[in-house]
């Protein structure tokens, strides 16, 4: 395998050291730890540069037969759902949701909301103030179990509305053919309040879907 066969699928260059790509390969050796942040500067007289993070910037193929689709892939919990426990309030309990992409594609930006989809009564959490965000916590996974949130934390820390999107920043994540999101959705005990009040927590991911050719094969 060239040394740049693979590194170019998820739009990132080849490391710079390592036995394939060292002058003298004769002088690489195995290391017993990770580098430091401090050891994995460039050479001078410039070893680090400055780069908008936000807003976020996906990787575009430089191939003319790669065209691009904007998408959005979305999962929730209903208070009705068979996993939910009887009365509806899952309190503390993770719920497991996942999104399944039939094509590569990155993730921009993760939104969600909470909503009571009947009248509540007087004195719920959301008359009291609350941000509908804050009565659910929220983290995902990749299909390799890479964590995009390395804990569920209260959702609105780790994701957006449509108002306000939450970009992820940098290029965005990249998901490949036949890869998996698993939405981990934890309800609070704020939405305790009305036990037979339904509700549903939604989550939607901003895509940008890179589609290649598919009925046929040419030169590049």
């Amino acid at each position: 395998m060239s040394r740049n066969e693979n590194y170019g699928n998820y739009g990132y260059s080849a490391p710079s050291s390592g036995p394939d790509n060292s002058v003298t390969p004769q002088t690489v050796s195995a290391r017993t730890s990770l580098p430091t942040a401090g050891e994995m500067g460039g050479r001078a007289p410039a070893p680090w540069i400055r780069f908008p993070f936000f807003p976020t910037a996906p990787f575009y193929s430089t191939n003319p037969n790669v065209g691009y689709q904007v998408r959005y892939y979305s999962a929730g919990v209903l208070s009705t759902d068979a996993d939910i426990p009887a009365g509806g309030v899952p309190v503390g309990n993770e719920v497991i949701r996942t999104i399944a992409f039939d094509i590569p594609c990155r993730i921009i930006a993760v939104n969600g909301a909470f909503a009571w989809t009947a009248q509540p009564a007087a004195n719920n959490a959301l008359d009291r103030g609350s941000d509908p965000l804050d009565l659910f916590l929220f983290r995902m996974e990749y299909t390799t179990g890479d964590r995009l949130q390395t804990n569920a934390r209260l959702a609105s820390t780790v994701i957006g509305s449509g108002e306000n999107p939450a970009e992820i920043g940098g290029t965005g994540y990249t998901v490949d053919q036949g890869g998996t999101m698993v939405l981990g959705i934890t309800p609070l005990n704020s939405i305790a309040d009305l036990v037979q009040t339904p509700w549903r927590i939604d989550i939607t991911l901003h895509c940008l879907e890179m589609r290649g050719s598919s009925n046929f094969v040419g030169g590049r």
